[in-house]
């Protein structure tokens, strides 16, 4: 039967088809190693916190009646005194926009009047104002970031005032430059007088504070003894609250306090997490994009859940955060730099170390449970040892620099580098093992 040609060409392709598979097999084997690799890169991670948070102020609404355009004389966040002024009533509308214009023209003419006397400038140092034209910058990028879009015309004009006064200082301008530009505003200004002359009333604040011109129907005005004594279902409750509705003639509120308050429930393994640490910064990032320092002033436990309701309080205001209330929340307990290693590349090995008398007589010592990670070098991976600051969602956080004692401790060649390629999947892990 074995003499059949064509059973003798099947089984000749056969063996032909079997032997490409293990040719191929090998080539494979050789080629493919099964490991994954990730570059350790540098960066910082917050330990945080995420919950969602309820804002408490001391607010007090304020209410008036009044025939004609309102015009506020200050922006969301700004401070005001008792009996200060926040709103002007106009006839019209061209006359409340031309009682803003001359607030800006009367601005930018005593700015001016600085760059025309550059020997009475407070700042003529070149490096001081580059020093100040360097934050001036910051703090219009930060209000930029933030959509602090108000503020942004006023951190515009600091700038340009410090550039010009840099350029006369240095001798590249002079302040004749700016005459021609200054009578232009003068005569801008007079030209406006006559609309700017039909105010017909003023709105003051009825005590000192924040001012905050929108009103969301979720006012209080809880002292600071009840906002301390706020239970985890008292935060419940006002986590669901329901606005109220808006009366009429509403203007605005001030919050008369100028410390407010965050309240929010944190879990038994957030407590734990927390542990004694109590100034922290919060972030809520519907509301604002900066972190924002905070105190927790206390915490009340609940027996019931072994978690408890958190009372933070806070001293910084922006317009931002004037409409925030109900917020998702994240309170950053540390920050922590270094190399970024993914947690899975984390192994506990054991290492022999070496040393070498004066005699020259060398010692080894074996070193159990030593923590590291395998990293490519050239045609094998090595495994060096890292010391960990703490482990953030899924990555292990490295240091670079070691401390002395750390060094002491160190008993591979070398700690974990920058950019080095690490090894996060692979078997039969091992020093030396060639690629």
């Amino acid at each position: 039967m074995m003499n059949n040609p064509l059973i003798r060409r099947i089984a000749a392709t056969v063996m032909a088809v079997l032997l490409l598979i293990y040719v191929g097999y090998q080539v494979y084997r050789s080629q493919y190693t099964g490991l994954r690799t990730e570059p350790a890169i540098f960066s910082t991670l917050s330990d945080s916190i995420s919950t969602t948070g309820y804002v408490l102020r001391n607010e007090q609404i304020i209410r008036a009646n009044y025939t004609g355009v309102l015009n506020y004389t200050v922006d969301d966040g700004e401070k005001v005194a008792k009996d200060g002024v926040i709103a002007e009533i106009f006839t019209t509308e061209e006359g409340a926009a031309a009682n803003n214009r001359i607030a800006r023209i009367d601005e930018e003419l005593r700015q001016l009047e600085q760059l025309s006397s550059p020997g009475d400038l407070s700042a003529s140092n070149p490096q001081l104002l580059g020093t100040q034209i360097s934050k001036g910058v910051v703090e219009l990028l930060r209000d930029l970031r933030g959509g602090s879009f108000s503020s942004l015309a006023e951190d515009k004009t600091n700038v340009q005032l410090l550039l010009s006064q840099k350029q006369i200082i240095i001798g590249a301008e002079s302040g004749g430059d700016y005459n021609a530009y200054v009578s232009s505003l003068e005569q801008e200004r007079s030209a406006l007088e006559s609309l700017h002359s039909v105010r017909t009333g003023q709105i003051k604040s009825p005590a000192g504070g924040y001012f905050i011109r929108t009103v969301d129907g979720f006012e209080s005005s809880m002292d600071e003894e009840d906002i301390l004594d706020l239970s985890v279902s008292d935060v419940q409750s006002l986590l669901n609250r329901e606005p109220a509705p808006t009366a009429e003639n509403v203007l605005g509120k001030i919050s008369k306090d100028f410390s407010w308050y965050v309240a929010c429930v944190l879990t038994e393994d957030d407590i734990i997490r927390l542990g004694d640490t109590r100034s922290v910064t919060i972030e809520m990032p519907f509301a604002s994009a900066e972190a924002i320092p905070a105190e927790i002033v206390r915490l009340n436990e609940d027996p019931a859940s072994g978690g408890a309701s958190a009372i933070l309080r806070c001293s910084y205001m922006s317009g931002d955060l004037t409409t925030a209330r109900k917020e998702p929340l994240q309170i950053n307990l540390s920050d922590y730099s270094g190399v970024l290693v993914n947690e899975q590349a984390i192994h506990f090995a054991d290492c022999i170390s070496y040393e070498t008398d004066e005699n020259g007589n060398e010692t080894e010592t074996l070193h159990k449970n030593v923590q590291g990670v395998y990293v490519k070098n050239g045609s094998r991976i090595r495994f060096v040892q890292v010391f960990t600051d703490a482990t953030i969602n899924g990555y292990a956080v490295c240091k670079l620099s070691l401390s002395e004692s750390e060094r002491a401790e160190l008993v591979t060649r070398r700690t974990i580098q920058l950019y080095d390629e690490v090894v996060v999947e692979g078997t039969d892990l091992y020093d030396g093992k060639m690629l």
